[in-house]
């Protein structure tokens, strides 16, 4: 059985790398969930359960697919095409790699421009929104916050 946890130190060493590697200006949607959450979410000494680090980056994609367009690329001839992201029928799944939902099949490659990753970033972070995992003792699949002594349950 697969070790079914995820360091975000880890995770966030690979985001950055991926984004460094890049040779166009289009980041892949994943890759820009992952470094908006790490950005907005501060902390990197936390250990989460893959499921928990996967829809967190489905909900840093729904944010950055309020504030910047989504790209699909169905057809490496036809280019990128902008997608029409309907929260309220589809969802980010997978760690942000598709979106699912409605009477559509899953949309797959998806992407940013970077210029607009860097825009989004920039109003994410003035709006002060964050990203945090429940650190709930009670709870199976709860964070382990390694940079505090004692998980504090949420009130």
């Amino acid at each position: 059985m697969p070790d079914r946890t995820v360091s975000l130190e880890v995770e966030q060493a690979l985001a950055n790398d991926a984004l460094r590697g890049l040779e166009n200006n289009f980041v892949p949607l994943a890759v820009a969930a992952a470094i908006t959450f790490h950005q907005a979410h501060g902390s990197i000494k936390t250990i989460v359960t893959r499921e928990d680090y996967d829809d967190a980056l489905g909900m840093a994609a729904a944010a950055l697919s309020r504030l910047v367009p989504v790209y699909q690329l169905k057809n490496p001839q036809e280019g990128r095409v902008a997608l029409d992201v309907d929260l309220t029928q589809r969802r980010f799944a997978r760690g942000a790699t598709e979106l699912r939902g409605g009477n559509q099949p899953a949309a797959r490659d998806l992407s940013i421009r970077y210029g607009d990753l860097q825009s989004a970033l920039s109003l994410i972070k003035r709006a002060g929104v964050t990203f945090t995992f429940a650190l709930s003792p009670a709870s199976p699949h709860a964070a382990v916050d390694l940079g505090q002594t004692t998980p504090t349950p949420r009130r």
